[in-house]
């Protein structure tokens, strides 16, 4: 795997395990010093990546097909796969699973695979959840309405979306804890041979599972999304067997842990933004822009998005080498005061004359932003609805932040009396 050299004018940033609990500072560093860093994960200095720190620089890279979201091209070359370190092997399986969604291919591979899916995440198929996510909402916190605390994630923020999902595929509910450990392994960092082990068992037992429904679903089509993409034709066009484990994998990781952490960091800042709380409750028509402005204040992806270098670009005026991995700074640019008045405080009546970029721009825009919007509406609305005295029950600096390149809290706990 090629490890392009530090740039004279760029000093290489080492990103540890820190960085989640506050990246804000350092990005904020970062993008003011210049366009475009090299920066690594972790305790080593390879690989490293170019993390694109301005908004208008990051919007212009979702649309460069110079820079390709098949990430994992250099590792699909090596051919002694047991040779290989454990945590490696663990990305080429992830890679082996979720190589063929749509959001990890370029076009025209990616252009096809649209088209044929586009029909059945319709904005009408969306909001028709609405009144599920609503009972399902109002249900979970039923169970925890009795208590004096509990916690965001373990109680609503978690379940909900993995619910929606499971019941979106037709997957009956207690089948669901496959799809669970799935979406906690496709998401974080693998520090150890423990964790890359634990990995590949958990996406074996997913592929299986979802393998068997698709068998299955084809014999017995049902009124559900996989049914659906099973069906869907394009021309002469239709999924392949490959293409839709990808796509329910693909749905576990945009569809799940970005909503989970959209919730979860969600709360999270209008807690500790007790005037935005009581502009929220008073106007709760705001759920909508608020959700925009989490999404942008603290966004699931962070610092960003992947990508591949095909052949040598320009960025910001620093020429990056084919061979190299970008990270296209959707946190980062979220912030940029080029874009976003007062970036750095978090406001719920925000007037957006951008868009964040949180779920991506243009072609790789993230088919499910919609269903996620909704649900971190409906669970939101419900929270700060239902317990009018709640409230964090932690001090902030002591929560804990799971590794990986989604931003997500371990728990929020809060108090409602």
């Amino acid at each position: 795997m090629m490890t392009p050299p530090a740039h004279p004018a760029y000093e290489r940033i080492a990103i540890g395990p820190d960085f989640i609990k506050d990246p804000f500072p350092l990005l904020r560093r970062l993008r003011e010093a210049g366009p475009v860093h090299q920066v690594v994960f972790g305790k080593d200095f390879a690989p490293c990546r170019w993390l694109v720190t301005r908004y208008a620089d990051v919007k212009a890279g979702f649309g460069d097909p110079r820079l390709s979201n098949q990430i994992l091209t250099p590792l699909r070359e090596e051919r002694d796969v047991d040779a290989l370190p454990l945590t490696t092997r663990a990305m080429r399986r992830a890679d082996a699973l979720l190589g063929r969604a749509m959001a990890n291919v370029d076009p025209p591979d990616h252009t096809r695979l649209r088209a044929l899916v586009v029909r059945a995440f319709s904005a009408k198929r969306m909001d028709a959840l609405r009144p599920r996510v609503e009972q399902l909402t109002d249900e979970l916190l039923d169970a925890v309405a009795g208590r004096a605390a509990f916690d965001v994630v373990a109680s609503v923020a978690f379940p909900v979306p993995i619910q929606v999902l499971c019941e979106l595929l037709g997957v009956p509910p207690e089948d669901g804890k496959v799809f669970r450990a799935a979406a906690r392994v496709l998401s974080g960092f693998l520090p150890d041979d423990a964790a890359a082990l634990e990995c590949i068992r958990s996406l074996d037992a997913f592929e299986d599972y979802i393998r068997a429904l698709i068998v299955e679903r084809r014999a017995r089509p049902s009124d559900d999304l996989l049914s659906d993409l099973i069906r869907v034709q394009e021309g002469e066009h239709r999924l392949s067997e490959e293409e839709l484990v990808a796509m329910a994998a693909l749905m576990i990781f945009a569809g799940h842990e970005t909503t989970l952490q959209v919730i979860a960091n969600g709360m999270l800042a209008l807690l500790t933004n007790p005037d935005q709380l009581a502009t929220l409750r008073a106007s709760p028509d705001l759920l909508p822009n608020a959700v925009e402005e989490i999404l942008r204040f603290d966004g699931p992806a962070n610092p960003g998005l992947h990508r591949y270098v095909l052949a040598d670009v320009e960025i910001g005026g620093v020429t990056i080498p084919a061979g190299s991995y970008v990270m296209l700074g959707t946190a980062s640019a979220n912030r940029d005061p080029a874009v976003f008045e007062s970036p750095d405080s978090f406001d719920v009546t925000r007037r957006f004359h951008a868009p964040p970029l949180a779920f991506g721009f243009g072609l790789h825009y993230c088919m499910g932003a919609r269903l996620a919007k909704i649900e971190g509406e409906v669970v939101i609305g419900a929270l700060l609805r239902r317990f009018p005295d709640l409230r964090l029950a932690a001090e902030p600096q002591g929560l804990q932040w799971r590794p990986g390149f989604l931003r997500g809290l371990v728990e929020l706990p809060v108090s409602i009396r």
